[in-house]
């Protein structure tokens, strides 16, 4: 899967959770809501084959937690370990590294973003996986529509 691909993937998901969950964002439910539906209509996309799957909050690297070498939150610049991870969506083959494709982490609007740079960067450098991104999405105070998708490159 290439970026445009990816790309396309998740500004589909994002269009069908759009015309058909947009309550939702009215009611201002959690990022683990907005998470599971946005991978639900990924995991429809026809670019989603055997043996590729769409995970919410999957926390292994073949069966042990996934783990990635990041700052602890409180201090970002000092004391650095191995962190369990549970990446909001993923699209991969799981028990392999063959097919490590999309991370993605779901913010919503206004939320601090640095520590979730810190891991997608992480995913990409230490797990191979080939795109990672955060997606805003939700409504601003004056009720007008956030809708990013940034990709971390390398």
């Amino acid at each position: 899967m290439n970026r445009e691909e990816a790309t396309a993937l998740v500004n589909s998901a994002i269009d069908r959770l759009l015309q058909h969950d947009y309550a939702l964002l009215d009611l201002d439910v959690t990022e683990r809501s907005l998470s599971y539906r946005l991978a639900h209509y990924m995991a429809l996309s026809e670019a989603i084959r055997a043996p590729l799957t769409v995970d919410c909050e999957y926390n292994r690297h073949f069966g042990d937690p996934k783990r990635l070498k990041l700052p602890t939150r409180k201090a970002l610049d000092r004391e650095i370990r191995a962190t369990t991870v549970f990446p909001d969506i993923l699209v991969h083959e799981r028990n392999t590294d063959t097919n490590n494709l999309v991370v993605l982490e779901l913010k919503k609007p206004g939320e601090d973003i640095a520590y979730d740079e810190l891991k997608l960067r992480a995913f990409r450098e230490e797990l191979g996986y080939a795109h990672t991104a955060h997606v805003i999405l939700g409504l601003r105070a004056d009720g007008g529509l956030v809708r990013e998708v940034a990709w971390i490159d390398g």
